[in-house]
């Protein structure tokens, strides 16, 4: 304790003299300076200013704080130095490290829900992924196994919104009606395992001058919220354009379905009114807001 006490005193005794010989230097070479503007000559430079003046100058300024800064660097060292030579303390009064933090993980397919203003979306926004995750193709007699497993699991996410699909014959006669001219059935399914989410229908086609159908569309409960069914949508709505050459998509959707309202608003769709007691949903006439998308052609090709 001496020791280190004396070392102190002694640092700073050599700041202090460090201090004053860096201010009294720079006022000599400030004084410099005024006698040369007066008109003394100093170095041999024929009354005019001289660039040593300005670096003394500035030395004498900023002296101090250079040694200061020093001299405690050579105090912290010594002090680290110090503590790095002491005994090691005891386990007892070392702090333990913090444990991980554990990170709750959702259910595949479940949206946590989290409070949002009101003006924003209450699903998750998902931006188009560069290549997408999901590719449809036509609903086949060889899809009924997995469809219908999809479906059944489902039941509570699709209720009261869409009757979809729940038994072999009820799958049958919904493969009869893709097979007609006024209905497509497509299965979303992932690119990289070939496993259906979800399906996609065009209904009720109507050719000719009109050249319309409507949308209807469910995913798996597993899948939701991933973003799979925007992905979908978008190319159903690119193939009834540009393959099938239809002008219009109408999805017509249940005021309090928001996340059907959101899914076809982020693929394009605009609100165009409510159309009261549309539906027999249920056991009831239900109210439909509905949403459509425009082709940009002007002529029927």
């Amino acid at each position: 304790m001496a020791r280190s006490a004396a070392a102190g005193l002694a640092a700073r005794l050599a700041m202090l003299t460090a201090a004053v010989a860096s201010v009294t230097y720079g006022l000599i070479s400030w004084h410099a300076v005024g006698f040369d503007v007066a008109g003394v000559a100093l170095y041999n430079n024929h009354w005019r200013l001289h660039p040593v003046h300005f670096v003394a100058l500035g030395l004498g300024l900023l002296g101090p704080s250079v040694w200061e800064i020093v001299v405690l660097g050579l105090r912290l060292g010594g002090s680290q130095s110090a503590d790095a030579a002491g005994p090691a303390a005891p386990a007892s009064a070392q702090r333990p490290p913090a444990p991980p933090v554990a990170v709750p993980r959702s259910a595949p397919g479940a949206v946590t829900a989290t409070p949002e203003p009101a003006t924003q979306d209450p699903l998750p926004h998902f931006p188009p992924a560069p290549r997408p995750r999901t590719f449809v193709r036509p609903i086949k007699a060889a899809d009924r196994p997995e469809l219908l497993a999809l479906t059944q699991a489902s039941r509570t996410l699709h209720a009261p919104w869409i009757k979809a699909p729940l038994t072999a014959h009820t799958f049958k006669v919904y493969l009869r009606r893709t097979e007609r001219d006024d209905h497509y059935g497509y299965a979303v399914c992932l690119r990289t395992s070939g496993e259906m989410v979800g399906v996609i229908n065009l209904n009720n086609i109507v050719r000719g001058a009109m050249l319309t159908a409507t949308v209807a569309y469910y995913a798996g409960e597993r899948h939701v919220g991933r973003g799979y069914m925007r992905e979908a949508l978008d190319q159903v709505k690119a193939h009834a354009f540009e393959t099938l050459r239809l002008h219009r998509l109408e999805a017509n959707i249940q005021p309090a379905n928001i996340a059907s309202i959101t899914l076809v608003r982020r693929c394009g769709f605009t609100r165009e009114g409510l159309a009261p007691k549309f539906l027999f949903i249920d056991g009831a006439w239900r109210d439909h807001e509905r949403w459509a998308a425009v082709d940009g052609r002007t002529g029927l090709r």
